[in-house]
């Protein structure tokens, strides 16, 4: 099990040494949401580098790519010593399986094992929340499903409190939809005024104590002061 997932701007090479040495059982090299976007092409290259500094301190290493930008990002992160993609946004079976084919292309042409590299699908969107069960049996490859709370916020909208009054159900029946499926549910369960992943390491703590009571396996965070609230929850 993957206790802890620590998300890192690729484009920042210091914050990559710095999550190497954090304890995070896997991380997850970002060229989503924490990389601006004329940055992104320079950051691109500066992957096999990063999974080459990632491993050396004993992490798995995942990278978060977009579905629009697909080609480009998976050819930019498919090599020796990556464990899988984080598909960000994902809202439909048809992205997941677009993925697992130009991954089994590039496994061929980068000498990685066929079959080797696992997806885990971040259904951040109402859409995606709606087609998380086909999208969570669309490839073997899937092996993780998670949800995303900021954006969700964005899509769903909030109620005044700053909570999503439908957020305890929809982790729920995440939980449900990886059962079924056979995939790990990723997830801690925040409370407001927390902003998730930028929660203080107590309050990590305690999400991560309430989501692994109602089954998530493991949860994502930004911060390495993070990591080791996760690990012993998750433990």
């Amino acid at each position: 099990m993957r206790r802890s997932w620590l998300l890192v701007p690729i484009s920042k090479a210091e914050l990559v040494a710095q999550a190497a040495q954090s304890g995070a059982d896997a991380i997850v090299l970002d060229l989503v949401e924490l990389v601006a976007e004329q940055e992104k092409h320079a950051a691109r290259a500066n992957v096999q580098a990063a999974i080459d500094t990632i491993k050396a301190g004993g992490a798995e290493v995942f990278a978060q790519i977009d579905p629009d930008f697909l080609y480009l990002d998976l050819h930019a992160c498919v090599w020796p010593g990556l464990s899988g993609v984080v598909v960000s946004r994902a809202e439909s079976s048809r992205q997941i399986e677009d993925a697992d084919a130009l991954l089994s292309r590039l496994e061929h042409v980068r000498g990685l094992l066929p079959g080797t590299l696992k997806i885990v699908a971040a259904v951040e969107t109402a859409r995606g929340n709606h087609a998380a069960y086909e999208i969570g049996c669309a490839s073997p490859r899937v092996s993780g499903v998670t949800l995303g709370r900021a954006d969700l916020i964005m899509d769903l909208r909030p109620e005044p409190s700053s909570e999503i009054h439908l957020m305890p159900y929809l982790m729920q029946r995440l939980i449900i939809i990886a059962g079924s499926a056979g995939i790990t549910p990723i997830g801690a369960w925040w409370r407001a005024p927390d902003r998730g992943l930028l929660a203080t390491p107590d309050n990590t703590y305690q999400a991560a104590l309430r989501g692994r009571a109602i089954g998530f396996k493991g949860a994502m965070c930004l911060r390495a002061n993070q990591v080791d609230s996760l690990n012993r929850a998750f433990n």
